[in-house]
């Protein structure tokens, strides 16, 4: 970089000779008979399953709306489903929760202060600062124990750091700490449990109750945390909903986390998955549970976990749950968001404005999906030709949340569910629909080499390039770096790549050089230098013939960085030079609907990755119909897969229809669009060639 001052900066660009704007949801290339797809986009709604409780649309109906927790869940779990709020059986329930981070290892504690417990110690009343227990045959687990507080490694004999050996126990190894189990008790004077050791030291997780050492039905080693119900809460509900939200609204917004209060209490009350063992689990896949603290090492500073503002709420609603109407205990499921629908299930399906009006970055979102990578994972479909889905009609974009998805292929079809294909390609909830992006038209003008020179921002649409750019530009030499700067010899380390666009421009050979340039740089660059820079590059670039210059301008959503005036030396540049395009992303990306594309005001989001990809794809096809990229007229043909004599299917057919296109072929000289690749196919691909060659 230039200055200490530029190393703050981070790149891209905008304007135009012709200022080119495209729709948010047009979809690259429409496709001509047979054109097989190159991608699909995937718009969607939420995340989440979309089930029960929106722990957005909480917040919303609570901060906006000034709904009691009452309120949020009756219209979440009652409704027409008559589920109602009611008193837990037992408050003081035991509830054990499987921590899945210790699997299949030792189960290691420690105390701030010399109070930790080991329950089935053979000398009854003794205390310790640390212990450790491993399995040495089955169901029988050594226990070691210490006056200094330390986390050993698997690999070490706790006795050369400090351990004594305390004795052997059956089937269960049980530790505390004196106030361990007492709710008034501070977070760090709960027991701590040695996580894993990271690249820098040993993670001490603090929790209320019990850590116990024990055999699962397998005989595989486990940890477990037995703790009351309204201990494991205050680990839960700080975690699944932000305990900030209490302050939202002047305090309004604390009945979206009582209402989280409930819903997690009713879910966990409902929990008995692993028989024997544990009610539930710490991850995602049960609810998101804690603790009460943690240190990154064990003598860093803690941190809390547990959050006032949520103990509060757990306790303004203590021992609520949602029972059914024989009175039973309602499996209170909930999401993040539903994207203002609810799913359904169990639970009405419903319009959610309290989802809407809390506008969560999930709210709507975009994802690409190569050809290349859906055939891969489904082999048996041969090459892809189209994606089929069907929705529960209950009403939203694309009628409903996605049942089922069709996959279908030139040698056979898959069909699964709306679900399942979600898992299979990571979107964020089962309410989609899908878009196929094509190829160029056959008839496209051609256009010459594209050499794309990014920083950071480019460097992260590869996959989403490759999937929606490069199927209509195949011949793109895309060169994007974090960090780079349209001009700054020292903005990039030698050993991550080259530093600015006239160091990229200088490497390449003449075979190598360009039609066209497209320049996504300048979050790294002085906007008071910008114009001399431009002027720099587009002079190296002109010296060596490039047909066409485009650059993309920058977001100006990050204020600490003047690129309006970088903006408008793009601009300016337009004017200056005829053969200089500007691409307005500014402009398209400003929107407030669109804040959820950045995850920084520069950067970019998953979705904010696959617009920009989509925003590039429509501004060169728009400049390719406009005669500004291309270099002459002629059809493009398919040859998406090797073909041989006796192939057969779509792609075939997309290459007869474009050999009759290239050709000129009509009426008796016209291939039939049979599919199936013979002798007259054959001969017309001979003909094409040699009139190519």
């Amino acid at each position: 970089m230039r200055s200490p001052q530029l190393r703050r900066l981070l790149g891209v660009f905008v304007v135009a000779l012709t200022t080119l704007t495209a729709s948010p949801f047009a979809a690259p290339a429409q496709a001509a008979e047979g054109q097989l797809p190159a991608s699909y986009l995937v718009y969607g709604r939420g995340f989440g399953h979309g089930r029960g409780l929106s722990q957005y649309g909480s917040f919303g109906w609570a901060t906006t709306y000034g709904w009691s927790w009452q309120q949020i869940l009756d219209f979440y779990y009652g409704g027409a489903t008559g589920n109602v709020v009611a008193p837990i059986d037992n408050p003081n329930d035991v509830i054990r929760v499987w921590l899945s981070e210790m699997d299949d290892r030792q189960t290691g504690v420690v105390a701030d202060v010399q109070n930790a417990v080991f329950i089935e110690d053979p000398i009854p009343g003794r205390t310790w600062t640390s212990l450790v227990a491993r399995e040495v045959s089955e169901k029988v687990y050594r226990v070691w124990g210490s006056t200094t507080r330390r986390c050993t490694l698997p690999s070490q004999d706790p006795v050369s750091v400090g351990f004594e050996l305390i004795g052997d126990v059956a089937d269960v190894a049980s530790f505390t700490t004196q106030v361990g189990q007492d709710p008034a008790a501070a977070p760090t004077q709960t027991i701590g449990l040695c996580e894993p050791k990271s690249d820098r030291a040993h993670r001490v997780r603090y929790y209320r109750g019990i850590i116990r050492a024990v055999n699962n039905s397998r005989n595989q080693n486990r940890t477990i945390n037995v703790t009351t119900m309204e201990s494991y809460l205050r680990g839960v509900v700080p975690r699944e909903s932000p305990a900030s939200w209490g302050d939202a609204s002047g305090g309004a917004g604390m009945n979206a986390l009582r209402a989280q209060a409930v819903a997690a209490r009713s879910y966990a009350s409902t929990e008995n998955r692993y028989a024997g063992l544990a009610h539930t689990c710490d991850t995602m896949d049960c609810q998101v549970y804690g603790g009460a603290a943690l240190r990154e090492g064990v003598s860093e500073q803690p941190y809390n976990l547990e959050d006032p503002r949520t103990d509060l709420a757990i306790a303004e609603t203590a021992g609520v749950v949602i029972r059914a109407r024989n009175g039973s205990v309602v499996r209170t499921e909930f999401s993040s968001s539903n994207g203002g629908r609810t799913a359904g299930g169990i639970f009405t399906p419903q319009a959610d404005p309290g989802d809407l009006a809390a506008n969560p970055a999930l709210t709507v979102w975009t994802r690409s999906i190569s050809a290349a990578s859906l055939q891969a994972k489904y082999p048996q479909i041969g090459t892809l030709t189209s994606i089929v889905t069907e929705h529960d009609g209950l009403g939203g974009d694309w009628n409903g949340y996605t049942t089922q998805v069709t996959l279908n292929g030139t040698t056979s079809s898959v069909k699964m569910s709306g679900w399942a294909f979600r898992t299979a390609f990571g979107l964020p909830a089962p309410w989609y629909g899908v878009q196929a992006v094509y190829p160029a038209e056959f008839e496209a003008a051609p256009v010459g080499r594209i050499l794309l020179i990014g920083d950071s921002v480019g460097a992260s649409i590869n996959a989403e390039f490759a999937a929606i750019v490069a199927p209509a530009y195949p011949t793109v030499d895309f060169q994007a770096v974090p960090n780079r700067c349209l001009v700054g010899p020292s903005c990039v380390q030698p050993t991550v790549g080259l530093p600015d666009a006239p160091a990229v421009i200088n490497s390449l050979t003449a075979d190598q050089m360009p039609t066209v340039a497209v320049l996504q740089l300048g979050y790294n660059d002085d906007p008071a230098t910008f114009a001399q820079d431009i002027d720099q590059v587009v002079t190296a670039l002109n010296a060596r013939a490039v047909q066409r210059i485009v650059f993309v301008n920058l977001s100006t959503r990050r204020v600490s960085v003047d690129y309006s005036a970088s903006n408008a030396a793009l601009a300016t540049a337009t004017q200056r030079y005829p053969n200089v395009s500007v691409l307005d992303w500014n402009t398209y990306s400003s929107g407030p609907d669109k804040t959820r594309w950045f995850s920084d005001t520069v950067h970019l989001t998953t979705t904010g990755r696959a617009e920009f990809a989509l925003f590039l794809r429509n501004q060169l096809d728009d400049m390719r119909r406009a005669g500004l990229i291309s270099v002459g007229s002629g059809a493009m043909i398919p040859m998406s897969v090797p073909m041989v004599v006796g192939e057969r299917g779509e792609p075939v057919k997309a290459l007869q229809a474009a050999l009759n296109t290239a050709l000129g072929l009509k009426k008796k000289k016209k291939i039939a669009l049979d599919g199936v690749y013979g002798k007259g196919t054959a001969k017309a691909v001979e003909a094409f060639e040699h009139r190519s060659a």
